[in-house]
């Protein structure tokens, strides 16, 4: 059965060319990359290589990338390697965090460490005033993401780093900064040396790379030790023998997002301007946030869309447009099962009921217009029997 995919956001189709390189290098260099036997130094080339493309798509040196198994892993890196550090107990993230961050920040409260939680606005941004004027002596570590997992709001983390630079000069202490830029990476126009992070955190799978590796951008002098512990790969940060095949899938997909993201970026903002203005005139249904049809376009990723039509549960809608063959979500697929799904709206103060209605919808390299035009045929079709069900 064909069907209409919508739920990019979660994760992305296998490229067929990346599939094909993962494939060849699974076959072709299935050495050990530590070994020093010629199979080895093949398999080594090969990591040097990737290490070095997905730096130069980043905007960084390629010393400053530790390969992980995935986004996930790279923030809980970042977070736990907190409790090796004998200064600072007072971490400051926004309430808009992905459960890979959010989680871990949870774990490290548990564990004596104060957790400033920022909240967004209705608008579904946070102030980088706000973090700043929370920034004390204590503090060792900001977390805000790039992307927005559910809203597709671009966060200000140039703005963010550029407050936290200022208390570090005055006060003289170091605050390290993190984003999770899951969402951002072949997305939007990247440059970590602009958004001047001291780390930052990719997954492959989210831009048709294969599942299961990752990477952690660490700016030089910023990290020195992490609590993992095992031989001396990843400059001995992230031991273990690398998933060559996936690094090297993951590089090349992050290289053949870039070649096409002006034209895909331009190609899925029109895209996306057409799905607001058609649900703009549909009454029942409400824009998450609802400053989105009204505001910069170019404040939120084009690719990411949260949309509810309350008193309709989320979870309901999502099954109707399945039994149509149209296949989108109720938010994060790491947390759609969880009772605190409804977190990050929650955090923007969004009304209960409308929170519960939310859904996520998601484009891709491969979503046409065609299949927006079905979508909004479905939704206007069902809607008005399931409206008068929701309000009896």
């Amino acid at each position: 059965m064909s069907f209409i995919y919508l739920d990019w956001a979660s994760t992305a189709p296998p490229d067929p060319g990346v599939l094909e390189a993962v494939k060849k290098i699974s076959m072709d260099c299935y050495g050990n990359p530590s070994s020093i036997h010629k199979a080895g130094r093949d398999a080594e080339k090969q990591l040097i290589q990737a290490r070095e493309g997905l730096a130069a798509v980043l905007g960084c040196r390629s010393e400053e990338i530790i390969f992980t198994s995935g986004g996930t892993e790279a923030n809980n890196m970042v977070l736990f390697s907190l409790l090796k550090k004998s200064r600072g107990k007072k971490i400051i993230i926004s309430g808009i965090e992905h459960s890979s961050l959010f989680e871990p920040a949870r774990i490290l409260k548990q564990l004596g460490y104060k957790v400033d939680y920022v909240p967004a606005a209705a608008s579904g941004f946070i102030d980088p005033s706000h973090i700043a004027s929370r920034l004390d002596n204590h503090t060792a570590l900001v977390a805000l993401m790039l992307v927005n997992n559910e809203t597709g709001a671009i966060q200000q983390v140039a703005e963010t780093a550029a407050a936290i630079n200022s208390f570090s000069r005055i006060t003289g202490r170091k605050v390290l900064l993190h984003t999770d830029a899951v969402q951002a990476l072949g997305k939007i126009p990247l440059d970590l040396r602009e958004l001047n992070v001291d780390s930052a955190s990719f997954s492959a799978h989210k831009i048709g790379g294969p599942r299961g590796v990752g990477a952690l951008f660490i700016r030089k002098g910023s990290y020195s030790d992490f609590l993992y512990c095992g031989g001396g790969q990843e400059r001995g940060l992230r031991p273990g023998t690398e998933n060559l095949p996936g690094i090297c899938g993951m590089a090349l997909a992050a290289e053949k997002s870039k070649e096409k993201l002006e034209l895909e970026y331009n190609r899925t903002r029109k895209m996306m301007d057409f799905l607001l203005g058609e649900l703009a005139d549909m009454n029942a249904a409400c824009i998450i946030p609802e400053s989105r049809i009204t505001v910069d376009p170019a404040l939120f990723s084009p690719y990411i869309l949260n949309l509810a039509v309350p008193p309709i549960p989320g979870e309901v809608l999502v099954r109707v447009l399945e039994d149509k063959g149209i296949m989108i979500s109720t938010g994060s697929a790491c947390s759609s099962k969880k009772k605190r799904r409804f977190r990050i709206a929650e955090n923007m103060a969004v009304p209960k009921e409308r929170a519960l209605a939310a859904m996520r919808i998601s484009l891709g390299r491969d979503t046409v217009p065609a299949e927006l035009e079905a979508l909004l045929r479905a939704l206007k079709k069902e809607l008005p029997l399931l409206l008068k069900i929701a309000r009896r």
